[in-house]
């Protein structure tokens, strides 16, 4: 198979997947400039389960609880239009994964992007990033490439995620050498298919080489690949830490942190994420 451009993914990988129907409601929702939080509550109330999950997040460490949160209407209030659309794309994209075919390590996905999300946001509000949530989103939704590329090409992905688990070699590497292409090119794809913030498009794409990424957008790739890395290292999810060095490396110099500093916040954010450890099992 011949390497494709990330242009040339989303025509030539086959179908891609869509959003749930109350994520895209969420979308449209969050565009309309006429839209109030009385709108947001009447499309969260019709999911409990979101619902819960609203209320769940509202009053976790990851986004700065004040007070306590004890109704919907407080929680919207609290989270905003930004974050609470990040939680329902969120919800949605658990969908997602629990739809790929190779069951092997499907959990084992979703975990890691659910802790590289905490990761993501902590690392995100511990150095004073101005949108917590796309953080967040970012990092979730860093390894959606992966789900599409399960989902077409089943045999070829389960082989490629036991030569990683065996420490073969890495999944970048794998990847490219399977198909010509990788799973951030594919995610960036799907992405920019979901009409997704060109930001989070490029975070997703570049989250291997956040300083690949225009200017403007290698804030929150770093973000996300400083959530990745933290996630790995800490045992959830699938491949060595050591390979996401080259990306960390690039983070910490987009982002303009020394070692010595970028160790003490990373201290903050492990305790932040170990905070909010019960969302890994809750959401």
């Amino acid at each position: 198979m011949s390497p494709l451009s990330p242009q040339d993914v989303i025509e030539k990988i086959g179908e891609l997947p869509t959003l749930p129907h109350l994520a895209v409601q969420m979308l449209r929702l969050s565009q309309d400039p006429d839209a109030t939080p009385q709108d947001l509550q009447r499309l969260i109330v019709t999911d409990a389960a979101l619902a819960a999950l609203v209320l769940k997040i509202a009053n976790s460490a990851m986004f700065g609880k004040v007070r306590e949160v004890v109704t919907l209407s407080q929680a919207i209030m609290t989270l905003g239009f930004a974050t609470i659309k990040s939680v329902v794309i969120a919800s949605g994209a658990k969908a997602l994964f629990q739809k790929q075919r190779t069951g092997l390590f499907q959990h084992l996905l979703w975990e890691h992007s659910l802790a590289s999300a905490l990761a993501g946001a902590a690392y995100g509000r511990e150095l004073g990033y101005p949108t917590v949530e796309e953080a967040f989103l970012g990092a979730l939704l860093h390894d959606i490439g992966k789900v599409v590329m399960a989902t077409r090409f089943p045999d070829h992905c389960e082989a490629i995620a036991k030569k990683v688990y065996n420490g073969e070699a890495d999944t970048l590497e794998l990847e490219l050498e399977t198909f010509g292409f990788d799973h951030a090119m594919v995610g960036g794809s799907l992405l920019q298919a979901w009409n997704l913030a060109p930001r989070l498009v490029a975070a997703v794409r570049w989250h291997h080489d956040p300083a690949m990424a225009e200017q403007p957008d290698r804030p929150l790739a770093s973000l996300v690949a400083l959530g990745n890395q933290l996630a790995l290292d800490r045992h959830t999810g699938l491949g060595r830490p050591e390979a996401l060095a080259a990306a960390t490396a690039q983070a910490l110099a987009v982002l303009g942190m020394a070692e010595d500093a970028f160790l003490l916040h990373r201290e903050k954010v492990i305790a932040t994420v170990e905070r909010d450890q019960a969302l890994l099992t809750d959401f």
